[in-house]
């Protein structure tokens, strides 16, 4: 079945939790299954936009604020794959969803991403992303996050 890219849905909120409490990252920061699907369904009913991988189940997630990003720009709050299925170019999908987005509002993509994850950090700058910004002790008080940003539709490194 192909991958599509679809609006989440209520009954989508149990398995994205569980692609979230099966993530270190968000363990790290204290983000569990629970919560997680709490946030990402009272989210979607108060009308954010949260994107789902389906291929017959949902394969990942992406939170986007439309204007998050000093009100007028796009930032993605939260991204995941289904930890089985990483590296096999379904956060390429969600990303392009979340860059498609970004060219619908002023065409500037933000997100953060912290500093020790390199394997993030590597995806995010192959897209074309760039630091614009460190933020220390944000989210852990050793740990500093990085701000990037991407001008869409400017052609990314591969």
């Amino acid at each position: 079945m192909a991958v599509v890219v679809r609006p989440f849905h209520a009954n989508d909120g149990r398995v994205c939790g569980a692609i979230v409490g099966a993530t270190p990252l968000w363990q790290r920061v204290g983000l569990g299954a629970e919560r997680a699907a709490t946030i990402l369904t009272t989210a979607a009913e108060h009308g954010e936009t949260v994107l789902v991988l389906d291929d017959g189940g949902v394969a990942g997630f992406a939170w986007i604020d439309v204007r998050g990003a000093f009100g007028r720009s796009a930032y993605l709050r939260m991204i995941a794959v289904e930890p089985a299925r990483r590296s096999s170019g379904l956060g390429a999908r969600l990303m392009d969803a979340f860059e498609t987005v970004a060219l619908t509002e002023d065409g500037n993509a933000f997100l953060m991403v912290s500093e020790s994850n390199a394997d993030a950090r590597r995806f995010y700058e192959r897209r074309g992303y760039v630091e614009v910004g460190r933020v220390p002790g944000y989210v852990q008080p050793d740990v500093v996050e990085l701000v990037l940003r991407k001008r869409v539709g400017t052609p990314s490194r591969t």
